[in-house]
């Protein structure tokens, strides 16, 4: 399994996200700046139509008071100028009183200037080719219309002034983008900062430095996964730990027995004067030894099998009360030899899916375990009961029990209470982690209540139904 893959190129998150910030930030400053333009140059117009209503206006009053001809003229070339157009003044007849561009006493008429002359606004504005044409009545002291002023505004001035701004904006806009630029590099750095010194970490991981926690730092997210990092990390370690023991250990195990014949063995060799009755002695412990020897392989082979994720399971539906009356009968021999009673209770019938085999290797484990660590004259109490979802072994003895600081390491490899004691009865260590495993399989649980000389109790939850 690899716990590390290879690298793989992709996309760089750094880029990626200064790529973003800046999209987002030219497409802002963008869509900013052209409403901006247009609000401007619209606020603009109403400015320069404003100003003109007030300019008019002033004229107006000047036409139908006694003001020196020269001053009036002299105002109206300068209003035309400053709105870079032309200003004509006519009475009610259309005819041209005051012009600009200096056409005094022609006539001019248009539709536009009937309606203006007879309409009951004091002001029109029309847009027409690249002018804004104003059109304001002239009004005696009385209230009669005496004529109309036309202003002709160019574009030109307009247009001039909004490129101006436009340029202004583009220039900020430049400056806003390189700085937008210069934050997105910053900002991208500061995101992936983390990331490489978790990546690094993580290469040194990779070359087997599996006890070395990642500092936490940084913001929320990186610290829960620093956290879940160096949770899953320790429990690597923990894990090569363990394989390392269980090698450890199982060379011990398969070790002993041979030394132990080897042993035998050469005694044999070097006692030339060995009689029949020591060499059956011998070899009868040699067979001993080798029985031995194949009980622990055969456990571990077993154990192995129910390590393995693809381990098949037999599912069958089987009655759990039957299968306990069979193994409490092979068992009930054993238990004789040393006086200890047996008892079974059950409170109803059971039927579940499960793997006969497997399960009954599980039970087997545990109730043969109570009868070999029990006291001579003792008890077994085996008792069966279920609700709606799952079914209840427990198996308590009046055996010798098991210290507080064993109980979290019973169900390890190879573990043993009393190792002297799981010699004299035949024990590899391996009973337990079995049983664990094939519950585990089952989708099950097994807790463990003890009290060191008050015996022990292991209640065992396994779902009814599978899956």
């Amino acid at each position: 399994m690899k716990f590390f893959s290879e690298k793989k190129e992709g996309i760089s998150l750094k880029l990626f996200v200064a790529v973003v910030i800046i999209v987002m930030c030219t497409v802002s400053i963008g869509i900013y700046a052209f409403i901006s333009e247009k609000i401007y140059y619209s606020q603009y117009k109403k400015d320069i139509l404003r100003n003109v209503d007030k300019n008019t206006d002033i004229i107006a009053k000047l036409l139908v008071s006694e003001v020196d001809p020269d001053s009036l003229d002299s105002d109206v070339e300068l209003l035309a100028s400053v709105y870079g157009g032309r200003i004509i003044i006519i009475d009610s007849d259309y005819r041209i009183i005051k012009d600009s561009s200096d056409r005094s006493g022609k006539y001019i008429i248009s539709e536009k200037l009937m309606e203006a002359m007879h309409g009951s606004n004091n002001t029109y504005i029309y847009e027409e080719d690249n002018y804004i044409r104003y059109i304001r009545k002239i009004k005696d002291s009385e209230g009669n219309d005496t004529g109309l002023i036309l202003l002709h505004i160019s574009y030109d001035n307009i247009n001039s002034l909004n490129d101006t701004v436009v340029s202004k904006l583009v220039i900020v806009f430049l400056i806003i983008l390189v700085l937008c630029i210069i934050i997105a590099y910053y900002i991208s750095t500061l995101s992936v900062r983390d990331l490489r010194y978790i990546n690094n970490q993580m290469d040194i991981a990779q070359n087997g430095h599996l006890d070395e926690p990642i500092k936490e730092k940084g913001f929320t997210e990186f610290r829960n996964l620093i956290g879940n990092y160096n949770e899953t990390i320790e429990k690597l370690a923990d894990i090569d730990s363990s394989r390392q023991e269980f090698v450890s250990n199982v060379s011990h195990e398969l070790k002993t027995p041979i030394t132990s014949m080897k042993v035998l063995a050469d005694s044999l060799v070097q006692n030339e004067d060995a009689d029949l009755n020591m060499y059956k002695e011998f070899m009868n412990d040699i067979v001993d030894e080798i029985d031995r020897e194949s009980k622990i392989i055969t456990d571990l082979l077993t154990l192995v099998k129910m390590d393995k994720k693809s381990a098949e399971m037999n599912i069958e539906e089987i009655s759990i009360n039957d299968l306990l009356d069979v193994i409490l009968k092979r068992v009930t021999p054993i238990a004789n030899q040393r006086n200890i009673e047996i008892t079974y209770e059950s409170y109803r019938d059971i039927v579940a899916e499960v793997d006969e085999v497997k399960l009954s290797l599980a039970l087997s484990n545990i109730i043969e375990n109570s009868v070999k660590y029990n006291i001579d004259n003792g008890w077994v109490k085996v008792t069966l009961n279920a609700d709606h979802k799952f079914f209840y072994v427990k198996v308590a003895d009046s055996g010798v029990g098991i210290p507080d600081d064993c109980k979290s390491m019973v169900f390890e490899r190879f573990y043993r209470v009393d190792k002297a004691r799981s010699r004299d009865t035949g024990g590899t260590g391996l009973g337990l982690a079995i049983t664990k495993n094939v519950i585990s399989m089952h989708n099950g649980t097994i807790k463990l209540y003890s009290e060191s000389g008050e015996g022990t109790t292991f209640t065992i939850k396994i779902p009814l139904k599978r899956g």
